[in-house]
């Protein structure tokens, strides 16, 4: 233990790199920038490739996104730069892969990204800490001012209606959303 003193390391549960049953998550996630060039516009990258020439309008944000981590196929990290340097982040999924083609046997290709991000956000977290989002679909991170924000692709969301939960590790401060 090189000198280190305390309690013992737990092993983690459910096993490294695994999200949800069958869905394995890399080593590195890829990654989507985009960066506010002005208040309507953004530079969409992938993995510091530009995706467009020209800059994409806010308006076609939500689509654009949804389209390349559906085609990515691959949790992704996702990462919004505005003009006044605050950068805001969250890890999206990728729609489950569709059922086999009967015809041909060939597995299922994801359907297509007819999705529609929603926001789910609250003050008082603790600058930095992690926000578990219940139905704990994932985790987000408080940003400097303990902002917590939570992006949901509502395909993700339970098809009842129903209650979302943004709930600080360290603060225990909560928020409490309708999901419908």
């Amino acid at each position: 233990m090189s000198g280190q003193q305390g309690r013992p390391r737990r092993p983690r549960r459910g096993g490294a790199g695994r999200t949800s049953p069958g869905r394995v998550v890399p080593a590195v996630l890829p990654q989507i920038v985009l960066e506010a060039v002005s208040a309507d516009t953004l530079i969409a990258t992938v993995n510091g490739d530009t995706v467009t020439a020209a800059p994409i309008n806010r308006t076609e944000v939500h689509k654009t996104v949804a389209e390349l981590v559906a085609l990515l196929g691959t949790p992704t990290r996702v990462e919004v730069r505005e003009i006044d340097g605050t950068v805001h982040a969250d890890i999206l999924t990728p729609p489950p892969p569709g059922p086999d083609d009967p015809a041909t046997g060939e597995p299922g290709r994801a359907r297509p990204a007819a999705s529609e991000l929603v926001e789910f956000a609250g003050d008082g977290y603790v600058p930095g800490e992690d926000v578990a989002v219940a139905v704990i679909l994932r985790h987000t991170c408080a940003d400097h001012t303990g902002h917590a924000r939570a992006l949901l692709d509502r395909t993700e969301l339970p098809d009842v209606p129903g209650e979302l939960i943004l709930l600080g590790r360290i603060s225990e401060t909560f928020t409490i959303h309708r999901t419908d």
